[in-house]
């Protein structure tokens, strides 16, 4: 009877420890400061990860003079009993990952949704620096993402790499129709789709501590666009094309 008294301790106590809700990982100041708390991080491709390890230093699994403590039920490496769980004596360590994706960047035409055959047409892109913020260890951690390069398709088969978002042409200080660096002209009539990918640099800081950049770039593609390409054999001019007006077709 009081074998299996002990026997239905050690599994209700197991049962216990297993459901029991897993302590929340931190890295306190004092951690950072002393080395113990390691932050990292690295690019995947279309985001950042960061991860953190916080030591802890064990018990030195001291005496008492009836010899060694020895821990009645073991469950996960912990000891479970009536005080509170022990690591076995030695240093333990917390691992934290988390994960973070640059905004979605933002993609626009002009003129919106149609463009004329062999007449420059206008893209850009209104993304900027940002920070995407998180916790890691129980610290706040931030991932700024820088953009760099933009590489666009313009679903003629035709693509272009720029270091610049591009602009409106009013933004530019051009005549609408006039070519910019993110402009683009179409041999063909009909229906094309757009598609704009952004690559970012990034760097992350944690906690009190200053920005750490990265290697690699992180990428994201922004919204696509549709765009009617429009034959057209007479267009309508307040002057000359020999003078450069408004409306006339850039050659």
């Amino acid at each position: 009877m009081v074998r299996r008294v002990a026997v239905a301790l050690i599994v209700a106590l197991a049962t216990t420890a297993m459901s029991a809700p897993a302590t929340a990982i931190s890295c306190s100041g004092a951690q950072i400061t002393a080395g113990t708390c390691s932050v990292g991080g690295g690019t995947t491709g279309t985001g950042v990860d960061l991860w953190g390890d916080a030591t802890s230093g064990g018990s030195s699994g001291g005496t008492n003079s009836d010899g060694p403590d020895v821990c009645p039920v073991v469950v996960n490496g912990q000891c479970v009993g009536s005080s509170p769980p022990k690591g076995g004596g030695g240093p333990t360590t917390v691992s934290d990952l988390e994960s973070f994706r640059p905004r979605s960047p933002q993609q626009f035409a002009e003129p919106t949704g149609w463009a004329i055959q062999r007449v420059p047409a206008n893209f850009w892109s209104t993304v900027k620096s940002h920070v995407v913020s998180g916790r890691l260890l129980g610290n706040p951690a931030d991932v700024r993402f820088s953009p760099k390069m933009y590489r666009r398709s313009f679903g003629d088969g035709s693509r272009q790499t720029s270091e610049s978002p591009g602009d409106t042409w009013r933004e530019l200080g051009q005549s609408p129709w006039t070519r910019t660096l993110t402009s683009h002209s179409y041999d063909e009539v009909g229906n094309v789709r757009v598609r704009l990918v952004v690559w970012y640099s990034a760097a992350f800081r944690f906690g009190s501590q200053g920005w750490r950049r990265l290697t690699g770039f992180v990428k994201a593609r922004a919204n696509d666009l549709t765009v009617s390409v429009l034959s057209a054999d007479t267009l309508l001019v307040d002057r000359s094309c020999s003078r450069g007006a408004f409306g006339c077709p850039v050659g």
